[in-house]
This record gives C-alpha cells, sequence and structure tokens, in this order.
C-alpha cells in the first residue's frame, strides 16, 4: 500500500495541485467573512463567540458547495492518468490487488481532503486576526468542526471515487458533482439532508447549535453506514474488472 500511495503522488506531481489547494479553501473563507462581517449584527449575539459564528458561514458555503466539487475533482483526477492510453489495462496487469488500487486511490483523495481542509483552517485563522476578529480563538473547537468535516467527506470520496473510474472523461464526474451540489443547501434543511453524500459535510462541519441535525447518533449512523455500504460496492464491482 505504501507503494501504491507512493507511485499515485507521483502520478499528481504535474497536476498543479496547490492551485487547488489554494483557490478552493481562500474561496470559502473570503465569502464566509464577507457576508459575516456584512451581517455582523444579525450573527451575534451577546455572550457568543465571533470566531464560531464565522466558522459557522465557513460551514455554509464550504460544505455545501465548494468541498464536494473539489472531492470531484480530486476523485477524477486521481483516474485521469489510467483512461488516457490505455492506463487502466496496465494498471489491472500488474501483480497487485485490484482491492489495494481502489483503497489507494481511496485514500489518496482522502489525503488531498485532509490537505484541503488544513489550509482552509490556516486561511481561516489568518483573515480572521487580519480583520481584528474579537475574543479568543477556540482552536481546539475549530479542530474539531474540521475533523468532522473530513470524516463526512469519506462517503462522497468513494462515490465519486466509483464515478470517476467508470467514466472514461474528466468531464462526466466532474459534472455529476456539480449538478448535485446545487441543490445541496436546500436539501441540508429536509430529513434527507443527513443521507446526502453532498450535504453531509457542511452538516458535520457545523455547530451545534446552527446546524439541522437532531439526532447526531442517528446522523452518524447513517453516514458510517453508507461509508462501508460504498466501500463494500466500490471494492467488489473494482475487483471483478480485468479492463476499464
Amino acid at each position: 500500500m505504501k507503494n501504491i500511495l507512493y507511485v499515485e503522488r507521483l502520478k499528481l506531481k504535474r497536476s498543479k495541485l496547490w492551485i487547488l489547494y489554494l483557490i478552493g479553501p481562500l474561496l470559502g473563507v473570503l465569502l464566509a467573512y464577507t457576508n459575516f462581517f456584512k451581517n455582523y449584527d444579525l450573527f451575534m449575539s451577546p455572550g457568543e463567540n465571533p470566531w464560531v459564528e464565522a466558522w459557522t458561514q465557513v460551514a455554509l458555503f464550504m460544505g455545501p458547495f465548494v468541498l464536494p466539487i473539489m472531492v470531484g475533482i480530486y476523485a477524477a483526477l486521481v483516474c485521469r492518468g489510467e483512461h488516457a492510453g490505455g492506463g487502466w489495462k496496465q494498471l489491472l496487469a500488474l501483480p497487485i490487488k485490484h482491492s489495494d488500487i481502489f483503497l489507494g486511490k481511496f485514500l489518496t483523495v482522502a489525503r488531498m481532503v485532509v490537505i484541503t481542509m488544513l489550509i482552509l483552517i490556516i486561511f481561516f485563522v489568518t483573515f480572521g486576526y487580519m480583520k481584528g476578529m474579537e475574543g479568543g480563538l477556540p482552536i481546539i473547537t475549530i479542530l474539531g468542526f474540521m475533523i468532522r468535516g473530513i470524516f463526512a467527506c469519506l462517503p462522497l470520496i468513494l462515490l465519486q471515487l466509483i464515478i470517476s473510474i467508470r467514466a472514461k472523461t474528466f468531464g462526466i464526474p466532474l459534472a455529476v458533482s456539480i449538478v448535485f451540489t446545487l441543490p445541496a443547501i436546500i436539501i441540508a434543511s429536509t430529513p434527507l439532508g443527513q443521507i446526502y453524500p453532498w450535504t453531509q459535510p457542511m452538516l458535520a462541519m457545523s455547530p451545534e447549535d446552527e446546524s439541522p441535525i437532531q439526532s447526531y447518533f442517528l446522523f452518524y449512523t447513517l453516514l458510517i453506514g453508507s461509508f462501508i455500504v460504498l466501500l463494500l460496492y466500490g471494492v467488489k464491482s473494482f475487483t471483478k474488472r480485468d479492463t476499464i
């Protein structure tokens, strides 16, 4: 697995990922702070921490819009090389378990999401201090929101990876990501939002008093359940293929 992950990193070396790593979080943070300070009196009540309230806006813009689209792009990128020039035939002919190949691509996309979220935190804190945010920075709380967001992205990563493996063009998984992201903010406020992969990151990243989640036990049970189902399906379907 270590060698598979190393090869995946090498294949992405010329993809200029650093641009995506910067643009996505930067867009999410700029939109969040713009909306937060524009409606500061509306968001802030006595005794509330401005950092947490500002993070609510990060979750609102990053969770259902920027992050799911980036997951779609990342999943398409890790499969792009294999779709070109019969790369899948060459890869599947190697003496490597097909399940390991699938898991290697999944872990690669997951690592890209982790990097994205870490950069998001850096931008959030940096811009917050630049804007003169008051109150103490609850860094542990913010990191907790970040970790929950990463965890909630796992089913979506699997889903987009399954689509990207089957689709022979880069545009199809990206189009799927955009189409299903558009209604995410509406679906998030309904019971369906807890099982809709494109809204789960936003729900997980949001503070408890700002989230429409009524039962966190149910939410994380559904999240883990969907992850297991998609993982088993993805591995099983991939291992049965001789060519793609």
